[in-house]
């Protein structure tokens, strides 16, 4: 086991060693250097160090939270206890990891590479890759050293999206910070999550404090690295219809390529024996996003009024009107984003256009609406 600060050194211990064992070799080691007794100049300096030592590894909870610890910090940057503060993302989301990123700028007469490194939710990570993804393929190849040095990063933000290292780094920081904070919920969370990266030794560890913390949780949410993977992977697909666009290829050539048209028919055919007519259904054709109403994340607010439909067309008929400013939780959108599917504070589900919602909460969500738990 790793002894950060030094104390098990310092009094002549082992991780291992019993806490009975622990008190008995500082009381002898104690009354060894204590300065009433000793005159050796460095007497008060040890003897003190004895005490900030036994105070830590003397005490059970002390010992095992020090331990967890030395487990990712060193001497140069290990925190101070008192004041360790949960790591979260720029919106203050708390299921978070590290992606480290590799970016490459390529000025013609220079190249630059840097590695961005965020502590960030599941869908900012995805927003982050898909930022650098689009920066490396439009900016990294215009000099010679950045066609290699392009090629390295995209593979490498490819097949490692995330980083084992320093998120084990996060996660057992914001376990013992948010134990502090007797956020005894969010620790485990951060537990459970961190016992993952960690070999048996660690996770023994990891088990015995989560025990402390008497809270039963269901285990996070793991992060799909295929979904970050897939966003590094599509962003040469997305350019290449960019590019045929702005060419002057034509829109309409590039539906041509793939047979298909550029308007989306959201109406299912009929037959009524008597000839054919058109239902108002919704034909299987919306993007789905799962319902989950602990997820602030899909909540979003009117930037102006608009009337919520029962189909993605103003050819359905109108379910109300809702105010600028009202929260509701997006469900799905149509494949051209032009319009979103939204659950309004009664359950009902409806379509409204896509240019008149906004990301995070609007108005105050009233008690009992639908759209949160």
């Amino acid at each position: 086991m790793k002894d950060a600060l030094g104390y098990y050194e310092i009094l002549q211990v082992s991780s291992y060693t019993d806490i009975e064992v622990i008190k008995r070799s500082y009381r002898d080691l104690a009354k060894i250097w204590h300065p009433d007794s000793n005159h050796d100049e460095n007497a008060t300096d040890i003897f003190q160090k004895l005490s900030i030592a036994y105070d830590v590894i003397g005490n059970p909870q002390n010992k095992l939270i020090y331990d967890i610890l030395s487990i990712v910090y060193t001497k140069e940057n290990y925190p101070k206890i008192d004041a360790m503060v949960p790591y979260t993302d720029d919106d203050n989301g708390v299921d978070v990891e590290v992606v480290n990123l590799k970016k490459v700028m390529s000025m013609f007469v220079k190249c630059k590479q840097e590695n961005k490194y965020k502590v960030t939710t599941y869908n900012n990570a995805l927003k982050l890759n898909a930022k650098v993804s689009l920066e490396n393929w439009l900016l990294g190849w215009w000099h010679p050293k950045g066609i290699v040095l392009t090629t390295k990063a995209i593979r490498d933000n490819f097949n490692n999206p995330t980083d084992d290292k320093e998120t084990l780094k996060i996660m057992l920081h914001n376990m013992i910070a948010y134990g502090n904070k007797s956020q005894n919920i969010l620790a485990a969370k951060c537990g459970i999550k961190a016992r993952s990266l960690l070999d048996e030794e660690g996770r023994k560890l990891i088990d015995e404090y989560i025990s402390s913390l008497n809270v039963r949780v269901l285990p996070p949410k793991k992060w799909n690295d295929f979904g970050l993977k897939v966003v590094q992977g599509i962003m040469p697909l997305i350019l290449f219809f960019a590019i045929l666009k702005v060419s002057g290829f034509g829109e309409s050539a590039i539906w041509k390529i793939f047979g298909e048209s550029k308007k989306i028919n959201y109406y299912q055919t009929v037959n009524t024996g008597y000839g054919k007519s058109v239902d108002d259904v919704v034909v299987g054709k919306v993007m789905s996003i799962p319902v989950d109403k602990s997820d602030e994340a899909q909540l979003y607010h009117l930037i102006k009024e608009a009337k919520v439909m029962y189909g993605p067309s103003e050819d359905f008929d109108m379910i109300k009107v809702l105010g600028k400013g009202t929260t509701v939780r997006l469900t799905g959108f149509t494949p051209d984003r032009e319009w979103a599917r939204v659950m309004i504070d009664n359950g009902d589900s409806g379509f409204v256009d896509y240019k008149a919602i906004k990301q995070g909460k609007g108005n105050e969500i009233p008690y009992g609406s639908s759209i949160i738990e």
